[in-house]
């Protein structure tokens, strides 16, 4: 009976909701699942990358000239072992990380100004959110930063492994707990979150925490690569709960024998390096027909589904699991092997390794192809054919080593190139440029400006003020059964469907929330 009471709740809810949309006819029809896209046109010479900044060695902002000294005398900074790894833009800055693979990193998070306010070529790097924060040694500063990601509020979440000098063998090796930290960049780098990994997920002094990418969905959660050799996998980190745990899947998360060697502008290579890249791919599936019947659950849910792409850095391979499984902490606790295994989709071989990919808000990815000295594009829409994969820059000079790339408010795609091969050998020469960061308009943004939808515009989980207050409680905008996040995404999607193009994207979310709470809510009071 109760079963029956729910079916015919879930009926009620069905079809208020068709009738909104019938009632809506006389209105202009919107696609509320659209992603947005920046409002200023790309011209077609600014779809071709160019280099926006290079540098032959690194070098900080210090005070004054003789605190830099005292630095270089003292080997706090030894510019041939500063490295840069990510870059993301926000606002009119780029923020980039700086790993402490080799001593004499001074800071491993900073940022430069954004080139159209910034005359040099070569900036220095301003330690962020201050020098203090970035003191080697202080477990309760940023140690080895190495990705980073941006939300769509402004938060920065930022990954720190703990761990110091991984090129080098002795024992003058930092090691702290591994964490993550969620700064206010609206805020000048507040601290809105300090989170420590467990031992148990991710172990401090043997783990490689490396790329990450922030889910919008259920109060937020972070996908981040370890690609240390003892326990690959990806670490899961929810905002709402405060908790962490980790992915593990041997087929397609570990070195692939056939792409351990490789060579880099004439220089040979033998890595055997395991996950390393990620990206999340959009809610918006177009190819879902705005006509296709709402009660198809499992076609529709397919709008409200994001997949997080990986790849090892040594495979020719690309790799996919929902995101609703890796968001499922009860699933991952009692699934086997052969269940993630089950969910993984290989789309198949590109032409060489990747270090890095981004997906933007279109549903495109961009990575890089290390062997081939190029950036490619897929849309991820179609299928991973050669015919589908695009290199849109290819040059053996200007591109060695593509790493990590942001996607700005303009929706301009910045590309780190650093050389990595040579760094890691002891070969960069100081008399040649070894760091570039590339850029071209794209037309798109990044993957966090996803559309509001019923996962995403609960208020209650948005974070706190300008004034520093904690978390509202706004009252629940949607009510789900269940104890997961799976089992909310299936619920809802068969509430949404396809349905949702004819209504403006906040206003029916909230309606349709209000009506679940309001079915639901009756449901009980009749138990």
């Amino acid at each position: 009976m109760a079963l029956g009471r729910k079916l015919i709740a879930f009926a009620l809810v069905l079809g208020c909701a068709l009738g909104q949309q019938s009632n809506n006819d006389g209105l202009q029809p919107t696609d509320s699942l659209s992603p947005p896209t920046p409002s200023v046109p790309t011209a077609p010479g600014e779809k071709q990358f160019r280099v926006v900044y290079e540098w032959n060695v690194l070098d900080f902002a210090f005070t004054n000239e003789d605190e830099r000294a005292q630095a270089l005398y003292s080997g706090h900074y030894i510019p041939k072992n500063v490295l840069i790894s990510d870059c993301k833009p926000f606002a009119n800055r780029l923020y980039l990380t700086i790993p402490r693979m080799l001593p004499g990193v001074p800071a491993t998070l900073g940022y430069v100004v954004r080139p159209e306010n910034n005359g040099r070529t070569d900036p220095e790097i301003v330690p962020f959110p201050s020098w203090e924060m970035n003191e080697r040694g202080n477990c309760s500063a940023l140690q080895f930063v190495q990705g980073v990601a941006i939300d769509k509020h402004g938060i920065m979440w930022v990954v720190d492994s703990g761990r110091t000098e991984t090129l080098t063998r002795g024992k003058d090796h930092v090691v702290c707990p591994p964490k993550i930290l969620l700064l206010d960049l609206k805020r000048n780098g507040t601290i809105v979150l300090r989170y420590q990994f467990p031992e148990t997920v991710v172990p401090a002094g043997n783990n490689y925490l490396n790329k990450i990418v922030v889910d919008d969905a259920f109060g937020g959660f972070a996908y981040i690569t370890d690609n240390s050799g003892a326990d690959p996998g990806i670490v899961v980190f929810s905002r709402r709960l405060t908790r962490s745990w980790k992915v593990r899947e041997n087929n397609s998360m570990r070195a692939a024998r056939n792409a351990v060697r490789f060579a880099v502008n004439g220089t040979d290579l033998n890595f055997s390096i395991h996950i390393d890249s990620i990206a999340l791919g959009p809610y918006y599936n177009p190819n879902i027909s705005p006509d296709q019947p709402v009660a198809d659950t499992l076609v529709n849910s397919q709008n409200y589904e994001r997949n997080v792409y990986y790849s090892p850095l040594s495979s020719y391979h690309i790799y996919s699991l929902p995101a609703s499984l890796l968001r499922d902490p009860e699933f991952n606790a009692r699934a086997t092997p052969r269940d993630i295994l089950e969910a993984v989709v290989d789309y198949g071989k590109k032409e060489s390794q990747t270090d890095g990919m981004f997906m933007d808000n279109q549903g495109v990815l961009y990575f890089g192809l290390l062997g081939e000295h190029a950036i490619a594009k897929w849309d991820s829409y179609k299928p991973f054919t050669e015919k589908n994969q695009q290199i849109i820059a290819k040059d053996a000079a200007y591109i060695q080593w593509v790493d990590s790339m942001g996607i700005d408010h303009e929706g301009y795609l910045y590309v780190v190139v650093n050389r990595l091969h040579n760094f890691v050998a002891g070969r960069l020469n100081q008399l040649e440029v070894n760091f570039r960061i590339l850029r071209a308009k794209t037309g798109a943004l990044s993957y966090v400006y996803t559309p509001d939808n019923l996962f995403n515009s609960d208020g209650k989980f948005l974070y706190s003020g300008a004034s520093g207050e904690p978390f509202a409680d706004n009252g629940l905008v949607y009510q789900y059964e269940g104890t997961t996040p799976a089992s909310s995404r299936l619920a809802a999607a068969g509430i949404l469907g396809a349905s949702g193009a004819t209504a403006n994207t906040a206003s029916f979310a909230g309606f349709i929330g209000a009506l679940v709470l309001c079915a639901v809510t009756g449901m009980i009071g009749r138990q």
